[in-house]
Protein backbone atom coordinates (compact mmCIF):
# COMPACT_ATOMS: atom_id res chain seq x y z
CA UNK A 1 0.00 0.00 0.00
CA UNK A 2 1.16 3.78 -0.72
CA UNK A 3 1.26 4.69 3.06
CA UNK A 4 1.90 1.24 4.01
CA UNK A 5 -0.51 -0.94 6.71
CA UNK A 6 -0.86 2.53 9.42
CA UNK A 7 -4.07 4.17 10.23
CA UNK A 8 -2.85 7.38 9.40
CA UNK A 9 -2.21 6.18 5.20
CA UNK A 10 -5.65 4.81 5.31
CA UNK A 11 -6.99 8.26 6.23
CA UNK A 12 -4.81 10.38 3.92
CA UNK A 13 -6.35 7.90 1.18
CA UNK A 14 -9.72 8.72 2.40
CA UNK A 15 -8.94 12.56 2.19
CA UNK A 16 -7.56 12.77 -1.01
CA UNK A 17 -11.00 10.89 -2.13
CA UNK A 18 -13.16 13.07 -0.11
CA UNK A 19 -10.97 15.91 -2.24
CA UNK A 20 -11.86 14.80 -5.90
CA UNK A 21 -15.67 14.40 -4.75
CA UNK A 22 -15.78 17.98 -3.65
CA UNK A 23 -14.39 19.01 -6.58
CA UNK A 24 -16.43 17.02 -8.88
CA UNK A 25 -19.38 18.51 -7.20
CA UNK A 26 -17.91 21.68 -7.24
CA UNK A 27 -17.62 21.11 -10.63
CA UNK A 28 -21.64 20.39 -11.30
CA UNK A 29 -22.45 23.02 -8.91
CA UNK A 30 -20.78 26.32 -11.51
CA UNK A 31 -21.89 24.27 -14.71
CA UNK A 32 -25.51 23.87 -13.09
CA UNK A 33 -24.81 27.88 -11.93
CA UNK A 34 -23.69 29.15 -15.21
CA UNK A 35 -26.42 27.15 -16.93
CA UNK A 36 -29.40 28.67 -14.32
CA UNK A 37 -27.72 32.53 -15.54
CA UNK A 38 -27.96 31.59 -19.24
CA UNK A 39 -31.45 31.06 -19.06
CA UNK A 40 -32.45 33.22 -16.88
CA UNK A 41 -31.03 35.99 -19.46
CA UNK A 42 -32.34 34.03 -22.20
CA UNK A 43 -36.08 33.26 -20.65
CA UNK A 44 -37.79 35.46 -23.76
CA UNK A 45 -36.47 32.73 -26.08
CA UNK A 46 -37.56 29.57 -24.58
CA UNK A 47 -40.87 31.19 -22.71
CA UNK A 48 -41.94 31.90 -26.28
CA UNK A 49 -45.17 30.01 -25.44
CA UNK A 50 -46.16 32.36 -22.34
CA UNK A 51 -45.55 35.63 -24.17
CA UNK A 52 -48.11 34.48 -27.07
CA UNK A 53 -50.46 34.20 -23.96
CA UNK A 54 -49.36 37.43 -22.33
CA UNK A 55 -50.00 39.27 -25.27
CA UNK A 56 -53.69 37.92 -26.04
CA UNK A 57 -53.91 39.08 -22.41
CA UNK A 58 -52.80 42.45 -22.83
CA UNK A 59 -54.89 42.52 -25.67
CA UNK A 60 -57.99 42.79 -24.01
CA UNK A 61 -56.36 44.71 -21.24
CA UNK A 62 -54.73 46.96 -23.41
CA UNK A 63 -51.45 46.70 -22.41
CA UNK A 64 -49.33 45.99 -18.87
CA UNK A 65 -51.27 46.28 -15.93
CA UNK A 66 -49.37 48.58 -13.49
CA UNK A 67 -52.08 49.12 -10.19
CA UNK A 68 -52.05 50.06 -6.84
CA UNK A 69 -54.13 48.18 -4.00
CA UNK A 70 -56.09 49.72 -1.94
CA UNK A 71 -56.36 53.57 -3.81
CA UNK A 72 -57.07 56.77 -1.49
CA UNK A 73 -61.04 57.98 -3.24
CA UNK A 74 -60.13 61.32 -5.16
CA UNK A 75 -56.53 61.44 -5.20
CA UNK A 76 -56.48 60.91 -8.79
CA UNK A 77 -54.30 63.65 -10.33
CA UNK A 78 -51.43 61.61 -7.70
CA UNK A 79 -52.67 58.33 -9.11
CA UNK A 80 -51.81 59.00 -12.82
CA UNK A 81 -48.64 60.76 -11.37
CA UNK A 82 -47.71 57.70 -9.75
CA UNK A 83 -48.09 55.98 -13.66
CA UNK A 84 -51.00 53.42 -11.73
CA UNK A 85 -53.38 52.80 -14.79
CA UNK A 86 -55.60 50.35 -12.39
CA UNK A 87 -56.57 49.95 -8.76
CA UNK A 88 -57.28 46.75 -6.85
CA UNK A 89 -60.40 46.65 -4.34
CA UNK A 90 -62.50 44.31 -2.31
CA UNK A 91 -66.62 44.00 -3.24
CA UNK A 92 -68.92 43.27 -0.58
CA UNK A 93 -70.96 40.51 0.20
CA UNK A 94 -74.00 42.27 -2.37
CA UNK A 95 -77.48 41.19 -0.44
CA UNK A 96 -78.70 42.17 2.87
CA UNK A 97 -80.58 39.45 4.71
CA UNK A 98 -83.90 40.35 3.44
CA UNK A 99 -82.08 39.26 -0.42
CA UNK A 100 -82.13 43.44 -1.53
CA UNK A 101 -78.99 45.40 -2.49
CA UNK A 102 -76.45 46.48 0.63
CA UNK A 103 -75.75 49.99 0.54
CA UNK A 104 -72.05 48.54 1.07
CA UNK A 105 -72.48 47.00 -2.42
CA UNK A 106 -73.74 50.07 -4.09
CA UNK A 107 -70.81 52.53 -2.31
CA UNK A 108 -68.96 50.07 -4.32
CA UNK A 109 -70.77 50.11 -6.83
CA UNK A 110 -70.51 53.76 -6.99
CA UNK A 111 -66.98 53.62 -6.37
CA UNK A 112 -65.96 51.41 -9.26
CA UNK A 113 -67.69 54.15 -11.46
CA UNK A 114 -65.61 57.22 -10.22
CA UNK A 115 -62.58 55.61 -11.24
CA UNK A 116 -63.77 54.15 -14.23
CA UNK A 117 -64.93 58.23 -15.61
CA UNK A 118 -61.30 59.20 -14.44
CA UNK A 119 -59.39 57.34 -16.47
CA UNK A 120 -59.06 54.28 -14.15
CA UNK A 121 -59.43 50.41 -14.77
CA UNK A 122 -60.71 48.26 -11.76
CA UNK A 123 -59.59 44.50 -10.39
CA UNK A 124 -62.56 43.50 -8.40
CA UNK A 125 -62.07 41.45 -5.74
CA UNK A 126 -65.09 39.25 -5.11
CA UNK A 127 -66.31 38.42 -1.24
CA UNK A 128 -64.43 36.23 1.11
CA UNK A 129 -66.00 32.82 2.20
CA UNK A 130 -67.08 33.98 5.30
CA UNK A 131 -69.34 36.50 3.99
CA UNK A 132 -71.47 33.75 2.59
CA UNK A 133 -71.47 31.91 6.12
CA UNK A 134 -72.40 35.51 7.66
CA UNK A 135 -75.59 35.34 4.63
CA UNK A 136 -76.62 31.78 5.98
CA UNK A 137 -75.05 29.34 3.80
CA UNK A 138 -72.01 26.69 2.99
CA UNK A 139 -71.43 28.13 -0.04
CA UNK A 140 -69.57 24.52 -1.39
CA UNK A 141 -72.30 22.15 -0.23
CA UNK A 142 -73.60 20.81 -3.12
CA UNK A 143 -76.99 22.25 -3.07
CA UNK A 144 -75.34 26.16 -2.71
CA UNK A 145 -73.32 26.06 -5.43
CA UNK A 146 -76.00 27.00 -8.13
CA UNK A 147 -76.49 29.87 -5.51
CA UNK A 148 -72.83 30.79 -5.33
CA UNK A 149 -72.34 30.45 -8.92
CA UNK A 150 -75.59 33.10 -9.81
CA UNK A 151 -73.90 35.67 -7.04
CA UNK A 152 -70.58 35.22 -8.98
CA UNK A 153 -72.55 36.15 -12.16
CA UNK A 154 -75.10 38.96 -10.94
CA UNK A 155 -71.41 40.85 -9.57
CA UNK A 156 -69.63 40.70 -12.96
CA UNK A 157 -72.61 41.92 -15.15
CA UNK A 158 -73.77 44.59 -12.43
CA UNK A 159 -70.68 46.09 -12.39
CA UNK A 160 -69.54 45.22 -16.27
CA UNK A 161 -69.87 48.36 -17.37
CA UNK A 162 -67.06 49.80 -14.12
CA UNK A 163 -64.79 46.52 -14.20
CA UNK A 164 -61.97 45.50 -16.18
CA UNK A 165 -60.68 42.57 -13.94
CA UNK A 166 -62.37 40.06 -11.70
CA UNK A 167 -59.92 37.95 -8.79
CA UNK A 168 -62.37 35.40 -7.41
CA UNK A 169 -61.75 35.90 -3.39
CA UNK A 170 -58.29 36.53 -2.17
CA UNK A 171 -55.30 34.58 -0.82
CA UNK A 172 -56.84 30.67 -0.16
CA UNK A 173 -54.63 29.04 1.94
CA UNK A 174 -54.06 32.27 4.51
CA UNK A 175 -56.05 31.00 7.29
CA UNK A 176 -57.66 34.20 8.38
CA UNK A 177 -59.22 34.42 4.72
CA UNK A 178 -60.05 30.73 4.19
CA UNK A 179 -61.80 30.46 6.85
CA UNK A 180 -64.22 28.27 7.83
CA UNK A 181 -63.27 26.42 4.45
CA UNK A 182 -60.94 23.69 4.00
CA UNK A 183 -58.29 24.30 1.59
CA UNK A 184 -59.92 21.74 -0.92
CA UNK A 185 -63.46 23.27 -0.53
CA UNK A 186 -61.77 26.71 -1.10
CA UNK A 187 -60.65 25.44 -3.58
CA UNK A 188 -64.26 24.42 -4.86
CA UNK A 189 -65.30 27.55 -4.09
CA UNK A 190 -62.61 29.77 -6.16
CA UNK A 191 -63.03 27.00 -8.98
CA UNK A 192 -67.29 27.12 -9.63
CA UNK A 193 -67.10 30.81 -8.99
CA UNK A 194 -64.26 30.83 -12.12
CA UNK A 195 -66.45 28.36 -14.19
CA UNK A 196 -69.44 29.82 -13.93
CA UNK A 197 -68.11 33.19 -15.26
CA UNK A 198 -66.54 31.95 -17.91
CA UNK A 199 -69.56 31.98 -19.73
CA UNK A 200 -70.55 35.35 -19.64
CA UNK A 201 -67.06 37.77 -18.80
CA UNK A 202 -66.65 38.78 -22.04
CA UNK A 203 -63.69 41.15 -22.21
CA UNK A 204 -63.25 41.19 -18.73
CA UNK A 205 -60.36 39.50 -17.41
CA UNK A 206 -60.94 36.56 -14.95
CA UNK A 207 -58.57 34.28 -12.17
CA UNK A 208 -57.69 33.77 -8.94
CA UNK A 209 -54.41 34.22 -6.67
CA UNK A 210 -52.66 33.06 -4.20
CA UNK A 211 -49.80 34.08 -1.40
CA UNK A 212 -46.56 32.95 -2.51
CA UNK A 213 -46.25 29.49 -4.02
CA UNK A 214 -49.27 27.55 -2.26
CA UNK A 215 -48.69 24.74 -4.80
CA UNK A 216 -51.13 22.22 -2.98
CA UNK A 217 -53.90 24.70 -3.95
CA UNK A 218 -52.96 25.64 -7.48
CA UNK A 219 -52.53 21.98 -7.84
CA UNK A 220 -56.31 21.56 -6.61
CA UNK A 221 -57.45 24.35 -9.01
CA UNK A 222 -56.17 22.33 -11.98
CA UNK A 223 -59.60 21.68 -13.81
CA UNK A 224 -60.36 24.96 -13.47
CA UNK A 225 -57.38 26.65 -14.71
CA UNK A 226 -59.32 26.83 -18.31
CA UNK A 227 -61.62 29.08 -17.19
CA UNK A 228 -58.97 31.68 -15.90
CA UNK A 229 -57.46 34.92 -18.01
CA UNK A 230 -54.13 34.77 -15.65
CA UNK A 231 -53.28 33.60 -12.43
CA UNK A 232 -51.94 35.71 -9.57
CA UNK A 233 -49.39 35.68 -7.26
CA UNK A 234 -48.93 37.68 -3.80
CA UNK A 235 -45.35 38.09 -3.67
CA UNK A 236 -43.94 39.12 -0.30
CA UNK A 237 -40.54 37.23 0.16
CA UNK A 238 -37.18 38.16 1.30
CA UNK A 239 -34.53 37.25 -1.54
CA UNK A 240 -33.24 38.02 -4.54
CA UNK A 241 -35.17 39.02 -7.80
CA UNK A 242 -34.11 35.28 -8.89
CA UNK A 243 -36.02 34.21 -6.12
CA UNK A 244 -39.23 36.01 -7.35
CA UNK A 245 -38.53 35.23 -10.87
CA UNK A 246 -38.50 31.10 -10.41
CA UNK A 247 -41.38 30.96 -8.04
CA UNK A 248 -43.32 33.05 -11.04
CA UNK A 249 -42.15 30.26 -13.25
CA UNK A 250 -42.70 27.32 -11.08
CA UNK A 251 -46.95 28.51 -11.21
CA UNK A 252 -46.39 29.31 -15.01
CA UNK A 253 -45.37 25.60 -15.76
CA UNK A 254 -48.17 24.12 -13.54
CA UNK A 255 -51.15 26.57 -14.65
CA UNK A 256 -49.73 27.88 -18.03
CA UNK A 257 -51.21 31.00 -17.44
CA UNK A 258 -49.88 34.42 -17.53
CA UNK A 259 -49.45 35.46 -13.97
CA UNK A 260 -50.23 38.73 -12.27
CA UNK A 261 -48.45 39.78 -9.24
CA UNK A 262 -51.63 41.11 -7.56
CA UNK A 263 -49.77 42.26 -4.13
CA UNK A 264 -45.99 43.45 -4.00
CA UNK A 265 -44.63 45.35 -1.01
CA UNK A 266 -42.12 46.11 1.48
CA UNK A 267 -42.62 47.49 4.70
CA UNK A 268 -41.11 51.09 5.42
CA UNK A 269 -40.79 50.84 9.45
CA UNK A 270 -40.26 48.35 11.85
CA UNK A 271 -36.60 47.17 13.04
CA UNK A 272 -36.24 45.24 16.33
CA UNK A 273 -37.24 46.99 19.20
CA UNK A 274 -34.62 46.95 21.61
CA UNK A 275 -34.69 45.62 25.43
CA UNK A 276 -35.39 48.91 27.01
CA UNK A 277 -37.83 49.54 24.40
CA UNK A 278 -40.28 46.71 24.87
CA UNK A 279 -39.68 47.38 28.81
CA UNK A 280 -41.52 50.96 27.98
CA UNK A 281 -44.32 49.19 25.75
CA UNK A 282 -44.74 46.61 28.57
CA UNK A 283 -44.67 49.70 31.46
CA UNK A 284 -47.56 51.20 29.48
CA UNK A 285 -49.87 48.62 31.01
CA UNK A 286 -48.65 48.61 33.90
CA UNK A 287 -46.12 45.93 34.15
CA UNK A 288 -42.16 45.61 33.82
CA UNK A 289 -41.86 41.95 32.62
CA UNK A 290 -43.57 39.36 30.31
CA UNK A 291 -43.53 37.40 33.28
CA UNK A 292 -45.59 39.93 35.56
CA UNK A 293 -48.27 40.59 32.69
CA UNK A 294 -48.32 36.56 32.00
CA UNK A 295 -49.05 36.03 35.98
CA UNK A 296 -52.05 38.92 35.86
CA UNK A 297 -52.86 37.69 32.06
CA UNK A 298 -56.43 38.30 32.29
CA UNK A 299 -56.36 41.79 33.24
CA UNK A 300 -53.30 42.44 31.16
CA UNK A 301 -55.64 40.79 27.96
CA UNK A 302 -58.65 42.98 28.93
CA UNK A 303 -56.29 46.27 28.38
CA UNK A 304 -54.86 45.46 24.39
CA UNK A 305 -56.78 46.58 21.55
CA UNK A 306 -60.03 44.43 20.63
CA UNK A 307 -59.02 43.10 17.92
CA UNK A 308 -55.59 41.54 19.47
CA UNK A 309 -57.88 40.36 22.15
CA UNK A 310 -59.57 38.58 19.47
CA UNK A 311 -56.94 36.98 17.60
CA UNK A 312 -55.92 35.35 21.27
CA UNK A 313 -58.95 34.15 22.07
CA UNK A 314 -59.39 32.59 18.86
CA UNK A 315 -55.95 30.76 19.14
CA UNK A 316 -57.05 29.47 22.04
CA UNK A 317 -59.93 29.81 24.76
CA UNK A 318 -58.00 29.04 27.85
CA UNK A 319 -56.41 31.70 29.93
CA UNK A 320 -53.40 29.41 30.83
CA UNK A 321 -52.27 29.47 26.98
CA UNK A 322 -52.18 33.76 26.58
CA UNK A 323 -49.10 34.33 27.79
CA UNK A 324 -47.32 32.03 25.26
CA UNK A 325 -49.57 33.63 22.32
CA UNK A 326 -49.02 37.03 23.48
CA UNK A 327 -45.11 37.05 24.09
CA UNK A 328 -44.13 34.25 21.50
CA UNK A 329 -46.91 33.64 18.87
CA UNK A 330 -47.55 37.12 18.41
CA UNK A 331 -44.68 39.11 20.13
CA UNK A 332 -43.86 41.07 17.15
CA UNK A 333 -47.59 42.72 16.85
CA UNK A 334 -47.16 43.26 20.68
CA UNK A 335 -43.98 45.02 20.71
CA UNK A 336 -45.18 47.05 16.86
CA UNK A 337 -41.82 45.44 15.38
CA UNK A 338 -40.63 42.95 12.46
CA UNK A 339 -38.47 40.27 12.59
CA UNK A 340 -35.00 39.96 10.65
CA UNK A 341 -36.44 39.44 7.46
CA UNK A 342 -34.99 41.82 4.89
CA UNK A 343 -34.56 41.89 1.06
CA UNK A 344 -31.16 41.67 1.11
CA UNK A 345 -29.54 44.90 2.68
CA UNK A 346 -32.84 46.98 2.23
CA UNK A 347 -33.77 48.20 5.93
CA UNK A 348 -37.12 48.32 6.87
CA UNK A 349 -37.24 52.45 6.68
CA UNK A 350 -38.78 54.72 4.01
CA UNK A 351 -35.30 55.03 2.49
CA UNK A 352 -34.82 50.74 2.25
CA UNK A 353 -38.72 50.64 0.76
CA UNK A 354 -37.23 52.84 -2.20
CA UNK A 355 -34.50 50.59 -2.95
CA UNK A 356 -36.55 47.45 -2.57
CA UNK A 357 -38.94 48.86 -5.41
CA UNK A 358 -35.83 50.39 -7.55
CA UNK A 359 -33.98 47.09 -7.47
CA UNK A 360 -36.65 44.71 -7.59
CA UNK A 361 -39.00 45.80 -9.94
CA UNK A 362 -37.14 46.38 -13.18
CA UNK A 363 -35.79 42.57 -13.01
CA UNK A 364 -39.24 41.36 -12.46
CA UNK A 365 -40.85 43.14 -15.64
CA UNK A 366 -38.03 41.41 -17.52
CA UNK A 367 -40.00 38.32 -17.38
CA UNK A 368 -42.03 37.35 -20.47
CA UNK A 369 -45.20 35.26 -18.46
CA UNK A 370 -45.69 38.69 -16.50
CA UNK A 371 -48.93 40.87 -17.87
CA UNK A 372 -48.90 42.74 -14.36
CA UNK A 373 -48.02 44.13 -11.49
CA UNK A 374 -49.80 45.49 -8.17
CA UNK A 375 -48.05 47.20 -5.47
CA UNK A 376 -49.26 46.75 -1.99
CA UNK A 377 -50.26 49.79 -1.28
CA UNK A 378 -50.82 53.35 -1.93
CA UNK A 379 -51.37 54.63 1.47
CA UNK A 380 -50.25 53.57 5.05
CA UNK A 381 -52.49 52.55 7.60
CA UNK A 382 -53.44 54.20 11.33
CA UNK A 383 -54.03 51.09 12.28
CA UNK A 384 -53.08 46.93 12.21
CA UNK A 385 -56.21 45.36 10.62
CA UNK A 386 -55.00 42.39 12.32
CA UNK A 387 -54.44 43.09 15.78
CA UNK A 388 -55.77 46.68 16.20
CA UNK A 389 -52.18 48.33 17.65
CA UNK A 390 -51.20 51.66 16.14
CA UNK A 391 -48.56 51.96 14.04
CA UNK A 392 -47.73 48.14 14.43
CA UNK A 393 -45.30 47.70 10.95
CA UNK A 394 -47.46 44.54 10.16
CA UNK A 395 -49.79 46.34 8.43
CA UNK A 396 -50.00 50.11 8.48
CA UNK A 397 -46.30 51.07 6.87
CA UNK A 398 -47.01 48.98 3.27
CA UNK A 399 -47.76 52.62 1.80
CA UNK A 400 -45.90 54.49 -1.22
CA UNK A 401 -48.05 57.85 0.60
CA UNK A 402 -47.73 58.46 4.64
CA UNK A 403 -51.03 58.55 6.95
CA UNK A 404 -51.36 62.32 6.10
CA UNK A 405 -50.93 61.59 2.10
CA UNK A 406 -47.36 62.64 2.08
CA UNK A 407 -45.37 60.69 -1.38
CA UNK A 408 -42.58 58.35 0.44
CA UNK A 409 -39.36 58.08 -1.43
CA UNK A 410 -40.52 55.03 -2.67
CA UNK A 411 -43.45 56.68 -4.61
CA UNK A 412 -40.80 58.14 -6.84
CA UNK A 413 -39.18 54.74 -6.99
CA UNK A 414 -41.95 53.26 -8.87
CA UNK A 415 -42.85 56.14 -11.20
CA UNK A 416 -39.31 55.90 -12.55
CA UNK A 417 -39.67 52.29 -13.26
CA UNK A 418 -43.15 52.65 -14.35
CA UNK A 419 -41.67 55.22 -16.83
CA UNK A 420 -38.88 53.78 -17.65
CA UNK A 421 -40.55 50.52 -18.72
CA UNK A 422 -43.52 52.23 -20.98
CA UNK A 423 -40.88 54.45 -22.64
CA UNK A 424 -38.99 51.12 -23.46
CA UNK A 425 -42.54 49.68 -24.90
CA UNK A 426 -43.46 52.48 -27.02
Amino acid sequence: MLYGNSDNGIIKIMERGLLVINRIIAFFESVILTLTLFFSQLGAVFYLPAEKKVDALLAKTDGFIFGVCHPVDGEYDDLHELGAGWVRFDIPYPFNSDGSISSAYTSFRNRCRNYTENGFKVMAITPYPKSYFEAGFNPTAPENQQKTKDIAVFMLNDLREYIAGIQVTNEMGIEVFTYPLTLEEAAVFTGIQLEALNDVKGNIIVGYNTAGLNLDFHKMMKEYHKYCDYVGLDLYLDGSSYDYTKRMRKIYRLTKRPILIQEFGYKSAGEPKTQQEKTEILQQYGYNSEQEAAADIENFVSKLPSAFQQRIKENSSDPADWGTIVFDYYADHFYRQLGTDRYLDCAHTPEGQDEYFASLMPDLLREPYLAGLTVYCYRDSYSCWFCGFEGCPHETCWGLTDVNGGKKPSFYAVQKVIADYNNSHR
